[in-house]
């Protein structure tokens, strides 16, 4: 008959990553392991172990004091905006080569790395001086665990060229702010407006320089994300002159 199992809470671990597992609270020296490791590849990196593989599976059998593995969750996941995939982990002893335990199973779930995409999709890339904008930038975002529970940290930051303002006279240069949004879609706020009192093109650079999310436990990922507008000068009108006129210039 199968070995009985008992199957513990499942945890959640990115996609790429590596993480040690152990059974170190229940070895007794001279004890044998069998590890199955489905969704992940378990990891040789010093040449001792045989891995095999079936299917989906990384294996290896039965060899004495292997009391902990390490597994590279190297699934690819593809789906957006939130991705993720099922994993597992089973191992299985002998007390001193002899009776088997039963199968101790851990359930993986692995989740994209977190990232931020601006969606500029119908955004305006330039503008006359003085103008409204009145809109955010949406932001895909993929990989949190739960984008309820969880969410996401979204921190930007706005370049100017030419001492661009909004609309109230405060500059842009190098302002920003951080986005919280428990969404998959995050909204990253533009100033009122630009208004650019030079005499030629100047241009504003929203940039996403952080994206956080609780999985990560307070850790950054790196992001690139750039949205750049153009931003035209005023142009002079100029005095209106007469051919003929009463009034002496």
């Amino acid at each position: 008959p199968s070995p009985a199992s008992n199957t513990q809470t499942a945890e959640e671990v990115r996609a790429t990553s590596t993480i040690t597992y152990d059974l170190n609270a229940n070895h007794t020296a001279g004890d044998s392991y069998r590890w199955v490791v489905r969704g992940g590849t378990i990891d040789d990196a010093g040449g001792t172990l045989t891995v095999t593989s079936s299917g989906d599976s990384s294996i290896v059998e039965f060899v004495v004091d292997l009391v902990s593995i390490d597994v590279d969750w190297d699934t690819d996941i593809t789906a957006t905006p939130i991705g993720s995939a099922p994993g597992e982990i089973i191992v299985q002893k002998r007390l001193g080569g002899s009776c088997a335990s039963e199968l101790q199973i851990l359930d993986i779930t692995m989740w994209n790395p977190a990232t931020a995409n601006l969606d500029l999709t119908g955004l305006i890339t330039e503008m006359c001086s003085g103008e409204a904008l009145g809109f955010t930038v949406p932001t895909d975002l993929t990989g949190a665990p739960d984008p309820v529970a969880d969410g996401f940290d979204v921190t930007y930051t706005y370049a100017a060229t030419g001492g661009l303002t909004d609309l109230g006279g405060t500059p842009v240069d190098g302002t920003g702010g951080t986005v919280t949004d428990n969404d998959a879609l995050a909204q990253i706020p533009l100033p009122d407006g630009l208004v650019n009192g030079g005499a030629s093109d100047e241009t504003f650079t929203l940039t996403i320089t952080t994206v956080l999310d609780d999985f990560d436990d307070g850790g950054t990922i790196g992001a690139t994300a750039t949205y750049v507008i153009t931003v035209h000068p005023t142009p002079a009108t100029g005095d209106i002159n007469s051919s003929t006129s009463l009034t002496r210039r």
